[in-house]
């Protein structure tokens, strides 16, 4: 298996609420390995298996959340 890691801007988090929000939209998604979500800089960075999750499907449920993806 080999992993993939990338990172997007997300705009609208103002709390560990949302922080907790993107980490279990992320999760969901089957492949998903790690996320790192960082308030302040408000950048999410993902681990994942790319042969089980893609991009788009990331971006997707940082959305479904409720949050812009930059």
């Amino acid at each position: 298996m080999s992993s993939s890691t990338t990172s997007f801007m997300v705009d609208g988090m103002t709390c560990d609420g949302c922080v907790s929000a993107v980490k279990r939209a992320l999760a969901a998604i089957e492949g998903v390995e790690s996320t790192d979500v960082n308030l302040a800089t408000s950048e999410v960075t993902v681990t994942y298996d790319p042969a089980r999750a893609g991009i788009s499907s990331l971006r997707n449920a940082i959305r479904g959340a409720g949050y812009e993806v930059g």
